[in-house]
């Protein structure tokens, strides 16, 4: 296995992305009730009554911690092959309430809806695999609080974007060969899309881009293109600012 791809792997879940985490699910995807909600549809909300969890077939949605004035901040998105709602559904079981956190499509998707009643007779009887990934699943989203919780409390903002910006490329951008300057892909998120999972302000963000395109590690950052020009360079800022 190459080092690259040993890289990509223990960083992957460091970013608050989950996907393809619970990928047998989509066998029995017939168990459940299939949803289609178009962007921007609330899915739920503090007043929903949550007996299940919820499998992506297609698209994302985006999970967002809610105070007495509503939304303040997204924690994490779901994509394909992962499950969403499982806090919802085993924790605040007898309320039945999503009273911790609300969730949004974040773009056209397909999800399908399985109840607790279902997860707990047939699915745990019949299909046991299949809450070995929801396990699997939950503990990749507690490895992120973590990492994210250690970037907050010991780095400033401009190294806390580069973390980000290093999770990302080894999330969507796939195993680097040793020593790889050039990297390039298409990153699927705006800049005030990681201030939105940052808690930050997209000014800063702005400000941490425009800081490395000056010192010519970033050549452009958009929903549709990431091009970084000295990817060792920028992991050298981490680990100078973490000595």
């Amino acid at each position: 296995m190459s080092r690259g791809h040993t890289e990509k792997n223990r960083m992957q879940y460091q970013f608050p992305i989950f996907e393809n985490l619970c990928p047998s699910w989509e066998k029995i995807a017939p168990l459940g009730v299939r949803c289609v909600y178009p962007k921007g549809a609330q899915i739920l909300n503090l007043e929903s009554h949550v007996n299940g969890v919820y499998y992506v077939i297609e698209g994302s949605v985006e999970i967002m911690l809610y105070t007495l004035q509503g939304p303040e901040k997204v924690l994490f998105y779901v994509g394909p092959g992962c499950i969403f709602g499982e806090v919802s559904c085993f924790v605040n079981a007898e309320s039945g309430e999503s009273d911790e956190a609300s969730v949004r499509a974040r773009t056209d998707c397909v999800v399908v809806y399985f109840t607790r009643e279902q997860i707990e007779g047939t699915i745990a009887n019949q299909y046991p695999q299949l809450l070995l990934e929801l396990i699997r699943a939950t503990a990749y989203k507690v490895r992120m609080y973590g990492v994210l919780l250690r970037d907050s409390l010991s780095s400033d903002h401009f190294i806390r974007v580069c973390k980000m910006l290093v999770y990302l490329t080894r999330f969507k951008a796939g195993p680097l060969v040793a020593g790889q300057n050039r990297v390039a892909f298409q990153p699927e998120m705006t800049q005030n899309d990681m201030a939105r999972l940052m808690g930050i302000h997209r000014v800063t963000v702005t400000k941490a881009v425009s800081r490395l395109k000056q010192m010519g590690i970033i050549l452009r950052f958009s929903k549709s293109s990431l091009v970084i020009a000295d990817f060792p360079g920028l992991c050298q800022l981490i680990e100078k600012s973490e000595l």
